[in-house]
């Protein structure tokens, strides 16, 4: 797709990784575990920032002494302990940092300390916040790039080392800070430096144990997950699905608490990432491939890129069509359900939705079939595809190839328009779009699916397919501007904030006992 010139709005940009508390701007001290008191998240005056020698993040070098620096946080890690080397058996406690103050100015930081220390300097600062750091200690790079093995690459030959003793780190309030703020959505790689999710694809296995930069928009954030390693660390999993113009599909695994606590405030299909550094390896289990993100990994959300604003808006023209619930083991039985509501009463649930979270709602009610429009020359209008391997909907914009990243065998055959897929490689199912009236108003784009279509017909779905356009009318009027008592239930979109969807549970042609009692 062609460049738009789009841009992301304001809000769009400045969306925070994490949620930030109002109360950490203002003066805190705490006590360390040596019993020396330090400040963290001083508001300092703007005479007090002026008296600073504020030094670009570029000019340093390793001759650099009592310098401060100012910058955003564009990555952070969870904190970490290793064995000391000088003491055996002892443990040191460190977090990591990657601060930016400019285009070229980006330097990886580590913070070393108590174990008290290092969980509250984590606590406290954040991807996004803007920092100011003063006696820390610059370490020139090992020339053989051994350094950035385990940790994010950065243009510079050093990196800062912060002690609990010797160094600071605190909140920059300048009247600059918004200045910042656009450098947390430049990439830290160049902006056409990445592979396509259908490169990937293509080069297979071949990318095995590789870091690779990639440019999705997100589609799904899933369930973070508390893991223990083998080595008895704490952590979290979550994964992510991701798309672009060319796989419906991919997965990349978090395995960081820090990351997934971000990954949480994004917003899928609203949220392009940028992705520097993630490891690739082949998922036997999937027989795919997965990215991974790890200790070199840097995202960078909406960046402000010509590629990433002409994926933004090809997400956004996207027909993503909303598919029913699958999981319907906590629905209750339809005989449970009696909730008498009007089309209005479902219109007025579905407002609600775009205001707040609310529960899945149920009920019942006796409507007309405004639209049952089942005599349609073009199939797709009234069937759709499903995967026979995990039930997953295939789309013909994707082909009708399975994009399940749990299920990397699917359906695999192309079909013209028109055309039945293969039973063996593809299910067919009803997907008959209907409007829902009474005398309140019509609920239109709601759709009867599999069993639901088929028990109101009473016809198998390839039985449907075989018959000729006369007959298929024959079933429309039998059905069109009849009472129905159809039960419903009313519930969150997962494909994005703010959206309510109707699934019609059940509908049949009603009884008068069922108009009566329903009117």
């Amino acid at each position: 797709m062609a460049w738009s010139g789009a841009h992301f709005t304001q809000s769009q940009f400045q969306q925070r990784s994490i949620p930030r508390d109002d109360t950490r701007h203002k003066n805190r001290f705490t006590e360390n575990s040596s019993g020396k008191s330090f400040q963290t998240y001083n508001r300092m005056n703007q005479q007090e920032i002026s008296k600073r020698n504020v030094t670009k993040i570029q000019d340093i070098n390793q001759a650099s002494s009592d310098v401060t620096v100012v910058g955003i946080i564009i990555s952070k890690e969870s904190p970490k302990s290793i064995i000391s080397k000088k003491n055996p058996g002892a443990e040191r406690h460190l977090v990591s940092f990657v601060v930016r103050d400019s285009l070229m100015g980006f330097v990886a930081v580590t913070c070393w300390g108590t174990e008290k220390y290092i969980a509250e300097i984590s606590n406290l600062y954040h991807v996004g916040d803007i920092v100011q750091l003063s006696n820390f200690q610059v370490l020139m790079k090992a020339t053989d790039g051994s350094e950035e093995k385990y940790r994010p690459c950065t243009p510079l030959p050093f990196s800062f080392s912060l002690s609990e003793n010797h160094s600071s780190i605190t909140l920059y309030c300048g009247d600059d800070v918004e200045s910042y703020q656009p450098l947390l959505h430049i990439p830290t790689k160049a902006s056409n430096d990445y592979y396509s999710l259908e490169d990937i694809e293509a080069n297979g296995p071949g990318l095995n144990g590789e870091h690779i930069n990639i440019l999705a928009i997100l589609k799904k954030v899933g369930e973070v997950k508390d893991i223990t390693t083998k080595t008895g660390r704490q952590t979290q999993r979550c994964e992510l699905t991701l798309m672009d113009e060319g796989k419906a599909a991919f997965p990349l695994i978090i395995w960081d608490k820090e990351a997934a606590s971000m990954a949480t405030t994004w917003t899928p299909f609203r949220t392009v990432l940028f992705v520097a550094d993630a490891r690739m390896s082949l998922d036997k289990y999937r027989s795919c491939m997965v990215a991974t993100s790890d200790s070199k990994t840097i995202f960078t959300v909406n960046p402000d890129t010509q590629e990433a604003h002409s994926l933004y808006q090809y997400a956004q023209q996207c027909d993503f069509v909303e598919e029913p619930e699958e999981d319907t083991k906590l629905d209750p039985p339809l005989e449970k359900i009696t909730d008498r509501l009007t089309v209005s009463d479902v219109k007025s649930l579905m407002e609600d939705y775009l205001m707040h979270w609310k529960p899945t709602a149920y009920g019942v009610g006796c409507l007309l079939l405004s639209q049952f429009n089942t005599d349609t020359e073009d199939s797709h209008a009234v069937i759709s595809y499903r995967c026979d391997k995990c039930r997953f909907p295939l789309s013909e914009k994707n082909g009708y190839l399975c994009s399940n990243v749990d299920c990397c065998e699917g359906a695999v055959t192309l079909f013209e328009t028109n055309e039945v897929p293969e039973l063996n490689k593809a299910e067919l199912e009803y997907r008959i779009p209907v409007s829902l009236s009474d005398h309140t108003g019509t609920l239109e784009h709601c759709y009867l699916y599999g069993s639901v279509a088929e028990n109101l017909i009473g016809l198998k779905v390839d039985n449907f397919l075989k018959l000729d356009l006369e007959n298929r009318t024959r079933i429309k009027w039998r059905f069109l501007l009849e009472r129905c008592k159809v039960f419903f239930k009313v519930y969150h979109s997962s494909a994005g904030e703010g959206r309510a969807v109707v699934q019609v549970m059940s509908c049949s042609l009603a009884s008068p006992e069922d108009t009566y009692s329903l009117s």
